[in-house]
Parts: structure tokens; sequence; C-alpha cells
């Protein structure tokens, strides 16, 4: 009997081993799941932040305590702010903004919970939309010349003038920001209308101008090679009339001296034939030149 109950005894004192060892790893263990940080405070001043998952340890409550903090990426969309641009234009603005807690110490001293960091960026993020696109004309967010948008820069200057005031005093990590609307008052949007416009009137004269300019290169290489044709062709006609003017010279010359009394015939009927048109009479003796050699006379 005395030893079944040392055996249950020392069942019973295990047993309370156990529960308070769990009482006491409940109270004192911190479990960090990944991408989250477990933050300690020690009679609710702050004491320090760990970010690597696992087991951490604290103090039991209510010396200490621990938050748990999401170091998870969020996005947070502004809301429209009307502003000026540097050629003062109206314009309707909205950001989003890519954001985690870079430093979950400063974060908790700064903001305190979570909730709260939307309003302190939406606020930063009102200001430097104000700065920076007050430095920047209508054109570069909206146009229809591509060289003249300057959208990336601009989402660029938000970042740099951002990210490090969002750190520094709120222990905020901005990583991403960019311009989800852009929109017009409804009393400038003519004047946007009449500025594209405008800038289409001065495509549609330059492209008039180049093609006129295309078109007049064009004529002037084409009468070029025109007179070049023919000047070509007129040299040639010259070389084909006066190779033509050599050949009936010659064949004349050959007549000549074959029958100089029939190439003194036919060339004086040839000569009647040009100065005689069809309503010209004349009279001519029978003796005289041509028809003297149809009588076979000789000439004197």
């Amino acid at each position: 009997m005395g030893g079944s109950l040392t055996a249950q005894q020392r069942l019973r004192a295990g047993v309370g081993v156990l529960a308070l060892a769990a009482i006491v790893f409940e109270a004192t263990a911190v479990v960090v799941p990944e991408g989250q940080a477990v933050f300690i405070t020690r009679f609710g001043r702050p004491l320090r932040a760990t970010t690597e998952p696992g087991l951490h340890w604290k103090l039991p409550y209510p010396i200490d305590q621990a938050s748990m903090l999401d170091m998870r990426r969020r996005v947070y969309e502004s809301g429209l702010t009307e502003m000026l641009t540097r050629d003062k234009k109206n314009i309707i603005a909205q950001t989003f903004v890519v954001w985690r807690i870079g430093d979950a110490l400063s974060f908790i001293q700064a903001i305190g919970t979570q909730g709260g960091a939307e309003g302190k960026l939406d606020g930063l993020l009102t200001n430097a939309a104000i700065g920076t696109l007050g430095g920047h004309d209508l054109s570069a967010l909206v146009s229809t010349t591509a060289s003249d948008l300057q959208v990336d820069q601009i989402e660029a200057e938000l970042l740099g003038s951002t990210a490090p005031v969002a750190l520094r005093n709120y222990g905020v990590a901005i990583e991403q920001i960019r311009l989800d609307r852009i929109a017009l008052p409804r009393e400038n949007v003519n004047a946007v209308f009449d500025q594209m416009r405008a800038e289409r009137r001065q495509f549609a004269a330059r492209y008039q101008a180049e093609g006129q300019q295309e078109a007049s290169r064009i004529r002037s290489e084409a009468e070029l090679e025109a007179a070049r044709i023919n000047a070509k062709g007129a040299e040639e006609t010259a070389r084909i009339r006066g190779e033509s003017a050599a050949h009936v010279a010659k064949t004349y010359a050959a007549a000549h001296r074959v029958d100089p009394e029939l190439y003194r015939f036919t060339r004086s009927l040839e000569s009647i034939d040009k100065l005689v048109t069809g309503s010209t009479s004349i009279i001519l003796r029978t003796d005289s030149e041509p028809f003297s050699l149809l009588q076979g006379k000789d000439r004197k």
C-alpha cells in the first residue's frame, strides 16, 4: 500500500511539474510567425521589437506584455485631392502607396496601432503631391505628345519626398507610389481640349509642310530627269538628222555623177513641187527647163 501511494505521489508531482512548466511557458514564450513581429513592453514602456520568426522569450505578465505586428506589405489608396500645376491648371489627383512596417519600435512609439498608419500616410501623400505636381505643367500628366509626359519622374519625386520622412517619423517603409487617377474639374476640360486641338493642328501643319517639301523634291527630280531625257532625245534626233542629211547628200552626189541631166531634172521637179500649191496655175514653154529634157534637146 505504501509503495502504491509513493507512485501516485510521483505521478501527481510529475503532472504538477508539467502543468507548472506549461504555465511558465505560456507566460514567457512568444512564437513569432513568418511575416510578423512581436513588440514587447515592460510596465507599459517600449522595450524591444523582434522581427525574426521563431520562439522568443519575455517576462510573465504583468511585467512584460507582447503585441503582434503584421510586417507584410499593404496597399493604401489616398483620397481625391484638388491641386494646382505649375501652369496654374486645377487637377484632381489620387495616389496609391505600397507600404509596410519598416521599424517596429518607431512605428509603435509614433503611431501606436496599425489602423492609425493610413491616416498619417494620407496627410503625408497629400502634402507631397501638392508640392511635387506644383512643380510640373499639366502637359507632364496629360498630353498627346509622348515626350512631354513625365509621370514616371513625378512618381519618383513623390517616393523620394515621402519615403525618408515616413521611415524616420513613423517607422513606415514606403516601397512604391503611383498616380492612380488624374481628373480635371469641369471648368478646365474645355481648356485641355483646346490645348489638345492646338497640338493636333501643329502636328498637321508639320506633316503638311514635310509632305510639300517631299513633293517639291520629287517634282524637281522628275523635271531634272525629264530635261535629261529631252536633251538626250534632242541630241539623238540631231544626230539622226545629220546622218540622214549626209546620206541624202551622198545619194544626190552619186546620182549627179551617174546622170547629171536627170539629176537636174528631178531637182527641178522637186523645186516646182515645193513652190506650187494645189490652187496655183503656171504656164511654161516646153523648150524651157525642165521640160526641154523631154524633147531630147541639149542644154546650152
